[in-house]
């Protein structure tokens, strides 16, 4: 579990300084409580010899003279001490929000540079769970924990020491339960150690059942499976529940053990020394300072039983949180960076093959081992030699039964998915050998499946450019269409949407996607079937707006409906990752092949569906 703690290194020497000065606040309270029995049983004594004196009556000036400065010493002492105490919590808590918060921003800055292939893997649910549960967790471990920790260390060897100094052998006799103790405190933390790790897990598991649950709430109730999702959602909380209650049995165990202990050892003193001061070969202030160094050690030795739990689940925290900093960056800039020349957008492909590897063999979390076996999968081929040149200002059309790898081309373009040097060149430039932020402002992605976030329709239109102005997110919104659509929404472009804009249609969806990358105005589109879900109607519209928008820039166009690609200047007709037609619309049903059977069926199906909503117009 030691080894769990080199992830806190980069972090510790950052705030070195910190812990240090809290480390010697630490000691130094620990210092100035440790002298306080010292200077009470020297109290005892001197008191008891004074009034053993025979030569000469005790004096009570000097009786109260020296109780006033014994108590004034100890006064002082204990203010002073009980100050610094509270200065060294002050920083070391201090320094572990201070920690806790970078290892917060670096976890989602990595979790930022992960391939997207990593998220389709490990459900979200796992991932809240590392970035709030187990984040939560390493800050006790760095605050708390270490706090205490260090304080209890110092205590021991500070009060061992001056009862080793007073009487060796008593010392001896008082710390002969420990090692039992200890061995069986090991133990629990052992079981601590095994069942937070566990219990971490299956809060995952049971985050990620909440959030399916919650995302696909319509189709739960539509399938009547509120019996059935319920019943699932109770079993992984049962599972939860039946660890943390091992936890805290385990945690429960220990306390009344460390209690025992200094309880054992108290008993152990005043057996042997009570006696030993009766026949005068130790004195009675002593006896009651290593009495008061025993109770002193008590309430630290209690809370050993927390320390060890929290200690144990600080680090299966941490290797938690290693498994996700374990996985590197998929996406990266090169060592050398080529900045091509000009931005007029033309791309070139030559033989691009793209392979997917076993999901087993990919970086993955623990907790998606079991799931990624149960699914089972194999390395798959998904382009094989595909070549085809988009001049700047042209419009490339893919088209292509689902599965054939038109998804993947795109990413591909976009710098989504990585490929290896000499295979894509944008400008001119090899692709893989340009800086990721400038090809991705260069080019323009609208991927199949929009995501819209939970903030007003302009904001979301302005993702990509938050300065945007009021105009420009107007005009956006007008050329993909939605301005039609605003007077329907309460605030028009102020309208709040629901999370993954729930109160938008799909059509919409699509449409303020396609507005958000428009607004940037790239030299590269990419539509990966962007207008699926609009009407035919307004899809020609949209199709017309960007013949005009995108003169001079290049435009590749996914499509499944193949009247979306009849003006595209060349169209790709892909199967089985390969090109096995390509040509213009016309010269594509000159050849009747694949394309042309494709798009007469889809014709056919049109007129039929045009005739029954004749029909049915005739009847009503």
């Amino acid at each position: 579990m030691f080894h769990e703690l080199r992830l806190l290194r980069p972090y510790l020497s950052r705030y070195w300084a910190y812990f240090a000065g809290g480390l010697v606040l630490i000691v130094g309270s620990l210092a100035l409580r440790t002298v306080i029995p010292v200077w009470f049983g020297g109290a005892i004594d001197d008191l008891e010899g004074m009034a053993e004196a025979v030569e000469l009556p005790a004096d009570p000036q000097e009786l109260r003279d020296l109780l006033l400065w014994k108590v004034l010493f100890i006064v002082v002492a204990a203010v002073v001490g009980g100050v610094v105490r509270m200065a060294s919590r002050v920083v070391l808590l201090g320094v572990s929000r201070k920690a806790v918060h970078d290892v917060r921003n670096d976890l989602f800055d990595h979790l930022l540079e992960l391939a997207p292939s990593f998220y389709t893997r490990t459900q979200t649910g796992h991932l809240m769970s590392r970035c709030v549960n187990d984040v939560q967790n390493v800050q006790g471990l760095l605050g708390p924990v270490f706090m205490y920790m260090v304080e209890t260390l110092c205590l021991y060897v500070f009060a061992l020491g001056w009862m080793w100094k007073v009487d060796p052998g008593l010392t001896v006799i008082a710390l002969l339960p420990f090692p039992i103790f200890i061995e069986l405190a090991r133990r629990q933390a052992l079981i601590i150690h095994t069942r937070s790790r566990d219990s971490q897990k299956k809060l995952g598991e049971l985050s990620a059942r909440v959030d399916e649950s919650l995302s696909g709430q319509q189709v739960i109730k539509t399938m009547v499976l509120e019996d059935f999702d319920r019943e699932r959602f109770e079993a992984r909380a049962t599972e939860y529940r039946g660890l943390n209650i091992e936890i805290s049995r385990a945690r429960a165990r220990i306390l009344p053990m460390m209690v025992g202990l200094g309880s054992l050892s108290t008993i152990l003193v005043l057996a042997v020394g009570g006696p030993r001061t009766m026949r005068g070969e130790m004195t009675l202030g002593d006896l009651i300072m290593m009495m008061m160094f025993l109770q002193m050690m008590a309430h630290p030795t209690g809370t050993l039983g927390f320390v060890i739990s929290s200690f144990q689940r600080g680090t299966a925290a941490l290797g938690r949180l290693r498994e996700i900093f374990d996985i590197p960056p998929a996406l990266q800039d090169p060592p050398h960076v080529t900045e091509p020349a000009t931005d007029e957008g033309s791309l070139v492909v030559r033989d691009l093959t793209v392979r997917f590897p076993d999901p087993r063999d990919e970086p993955h979390l623990h907790e998606s081992a079991a799931e990624l076996e149960e699914v089972g999968s194999q390395e798959r081929l998904v382009l094989d030699g595909v070549s085809f040149e988009a001049p700047a200002g042209t419009t490339i059309g893919i088209a292509g039964p689902t599965g054939s790898g038109k998804t993947t081309l795109l990413r591909v373009l976009a710098r989504q998915q990585e490929v290896e040097p000499g295979r894509v060149f944008l400008d001119g430039e090899d692709l893989a050998e340009q800086r990721i932020d400038r090809v991705r402002r260069n080019v323009g992605f609208v991927p199949q499946e929009t995501f819209l976030f939970s903030a007003t329709l302009a904001d979301n239109v302005a993702l990509g450019e938050p300065g945007a102005s009021r105009e420009r997110i107007e005009e956006a919104v007008e050329r993909a269409r939605l301005a039609p659509d605003l007077p329907q929404l309460k605030d028009g472009l102020e309208t709040m949407l629901g999370e993954r804009g729930v109160n938008l249609s799909g059509g919409q969806r699509q449409r303020t996607a396609l507005a958000r990358v428009m607004l940037l105005q790239p030299q590269v589109l990419l539509l990966d079937d962007t207008l699926s879900a609009v009407d035919t109607h307004t899809a020609d519209e949209i199709l017309e707006e960007l013949k005009t928008w995108m003169k001079g820039r290049t435009t590749i166009i996914v499509a499944h409906r193949l009247t979306t690609l009849r003006g595209a200047d060349q169209i790709l007709y892909l199967e089985d990752g390969r090109i096995t037609e390509r040509g213009t619309h016309e010269e594509l049903m000159e050849l009747g092949g694949r394309y042309q059977a494709l798009y007469q069926r889809q014709e056919r199906r049109e007129a039929r569906e045009g005739a029954g909503d004749g029909v049915g117009g005739a009847t009503a």
